[in-house]
């Protein structure tokens, strides 16, 4: 793929990205209102957002497809942006960040690892199905 190609697909992460964000960032706020904790409603929403980031990163980022074999291995994914994701999410939380705040903070933090990972998935899923 060219670079501008790569650009496009990354503006598109980044749209979907804000509006998984916002849906997830609303559910972990509603999580921590129902009395949750921060790191459990963080968890949980992340849980939500996996589901709707491989809905949407299929069918309009990288445009291959969601197929619903491929959700069951999606959430290893998001296995390495979770845990960075949780141990930033301590750490702010360790250095007096609200925790409204933090989970936004932390998820933020890992769209760069994500979007890479992402990547590596549905474009080895396109070129293993041409194969």
């Amino acid at each position: 793929m060219s670079a501008a190609g790569t650009r496009r697909e990354l503006l598109r992460f980044i749209l979907v990205g804000v509006l998984n964000t916002g849906a997830t960032t609303l559910l972990y706020w509603a999580l921590l209102a129902a009395g949750l904790t921060p790191a459990l409603s963080f968890g949980l929403a992340f849980v939500a957002g996996i589901g709707l980031a491989w809905w949407m990163n299929g069918r309009f980022t990288f445009r291959t497809g969601a197929r619903a074999g491929g959700l069951a291995v999606y959430p290893l994914v998001y296995v390495p942006p979770w845990v960075v994701g949780q141990g930033l999410l301590s750490l702010l939380l360790d250095a007096g960040v609200a925790g409204w705040l933090a989970g936004p903070l932390a998820s933020l933090a890992v769209v760069p690892l994500s979007f890479g990972l992402n990547r590596l998935f549905f474009r080895g899923r396109q070129a293993s199905t041409r194969s």
